[in-house]
């Protein structure tokens, strides 16, 4: 028997549908009708005065249990629903409107994916300008992670990539993977094109101050498919500035090191101009410094909500040490003549020469200078001892090359100085080992005493009056 006409009749006895394992059942039994009680379990068997159901589907005796009229009603409907499933389909025929209505509809609906698809992305809605700072001082903000990251995604949908691809895209480095793959490199082209021509700006985002308006502007090239954005904000939720002296800023930003005649100031002049004649190097104790803020600390400060009252300070040189307290400096100072005796040695003609050399010495000034060596936190000193020599040439022979004759003389002052260089001072002492000569010989001919003077005192020593 047919499955189809099986399942109808199983249930026109039975009176619910099969079930899987009835059906397995069924099927190894090649849908024998006579099994349908015994797959069903209502029965074990037949008695010897029960009829079964035949090959075809008659119910020829009942079933114990069952009267005669129950079995035929059963038969009907069992042949009723094996007529009904052989009956021919019928086809009708769909109303020619209704047709025109799915099409019409069909269009209507591309033609809204069309647009959808057309449409240039907005992120107007994920836009959030903030403003921070103080008033006449304040900044304009935009959350740029955000937007950069929306804009890119969308627009990597609008390039061709997928859903998920587009999510992978919130940052131009991870472009180059794609820019390499030649299944994506069309893509990613036009992607990265969109994005480098794209402008994110404020028409002013600093120096602002409460009420102020400010236009937020997305201007993108033409062809891309982003929205171009021109939103106006009023400034507002700035705090107000507050006054602060100089003496509050500058309390501890200005030290003084060194000793008496001969200090050091140290400052920071990212913050502080010393704008006053006297020079780092050659301070006294007592000496009146002038200052000024420089224009970008000041302006640091303004973004800070601190405004100065005085924007240019004075500040006294103090805490400098006595430099006779300096431990064998007098030792040192005590070697510079020896330096310029050998320099300046006198020298006769001996046997080959034509002329004798002759010096005479004469020490004028003295200079020191001292420095810091901020990197180690060391203390070093220049010490040196200003000359006038004057050189003396006697010709105690003829001389044809130099076109001399025997006693002619010619004499030449010369102006420099001599002594020692970076002298390491350690807990008040000159360390004397590994000394360091100096000397203006070989940076200078010196016209005169003076312009010596102003050598040293423009490289930061002042005069030194030794110990007598």
């Amino acid at each position: 028997m047919e499955k189809e006409k099986y399942a109808k009749l199983f249930k026109a006895i039975v009176g619910r549908e099969l079930t899987a394992q009835e059906f397995l059942q069924a099927k190894s039994n090649d849908f024998d009708p006579k099994q349908i009680k015994k797959i069903a379990g209502l029965t074990v068997g037949l008695n010897s005065d029960e009829q079964a159901v035949d090959d075809h589907g008659n119910v020829e005796a009942t079933v114990a249990g069952t009267t005669q009229t129950e079995v035929k009603a059963a038969q009907k409907i069992a042949m009723n629903s094996v007529g009904e499933t052989l009956k021919p389909t019928t086809k009708k025929k769909v109303p020619t409107k209704l047709i025109i209505a799915i099409v019409a509809v069909l269009i209507i609906g591309a033609g809204i994916f069309g647009f959808v698809k057309s449409r240039p992305v907005d992120v107007t809605k994920d836009i959030n300008v903030t403003f921070t700072g103080y008033d006449g001082y304040g900044t304009a903000n935009y959350n740029s992670e955000k937007i950069h990251q929306v804009i890119t995604e969308k627009l990597a949908l609008k390039a061709g990539f997928s859903k998920a691809e587009s999510h992978k895209l919130i940052s131009l480095d991870s472009l180059s993977d794609y820019l390499t793959n030649s299944k994506y490199r069309a893509k990613a082209s036009k992607l990265m094109k969109w994005i480098s021509d794209l402008e994110i700006t404020f028409d002013a985002d600093s120096n602002l101050k409460n009420g102020d308006n400010v236009t937020f502007k997305i201007k993108p090239e033409k062809g891309t498919p982003l929205k171009a954005v021109d939103k106006t904000y009023q400034v507002k939720g700035l705090k107000k500035t507050k006054k602060v002296s100089a003496s509050e800023l500058s309390k501890d930003e200005i030290t003084f090191s060194g000793y008496d005649g001969y200090g050091l100031v140290d400052y920071d002049d990212s913050k502080l101009e010393l704008i006053s004649s006297d020079e780092s190097g050659t301070l006294s104790n007592g000496d009146m410094l002038k200052f000024e803020f420089t224009s970008d600390y000041l302006d640091t400060l303004l973004t800070e909500g601190k405004a100065v009252t005085d924007k240019t300070f004075k500040v006294k040189v103090s805490d400098l040490k006595d430099i006779n307290k300096i431990s064998k400096l007098d030792t040192l100072y005590s070697k510079i003549p020896d330096l310029v005796k050998e320099e300046f040695k006198d020298k006769p003609a001996g046997e080959y020469g034509s002329y004798d050399l002759t010096y005479k010495v004469e020490p004028q000034k003295s200079f020191i200078h001292f420095f810091d060596d901020e990197y180690y936190d060391e203390a070093y000193l220049s010490l040196v001892i200003t000359y006038k020599i004057t050189r003396t040439q006697t010709w105690v022979k003829d001389d044809t090359l130099d076109n001399k004759k025997k006693g002619d003389v010619e004499t030449k002052e010369v102006y420099t100085y001599l002594g020692y260089q970076n002298v390491e001072v350690y807990k008040d002492a000159v360390v004397l080992s590994d000394l360091s000569e100096t000397s203006g010989l070989s940076w200078s001919n010196y016209l005169d005493i003076d312009a010596v003077y102003t050598d040293l005192e423009k490289s930061g020593y002042g005069e030194y009056q030794p110990k007598n």
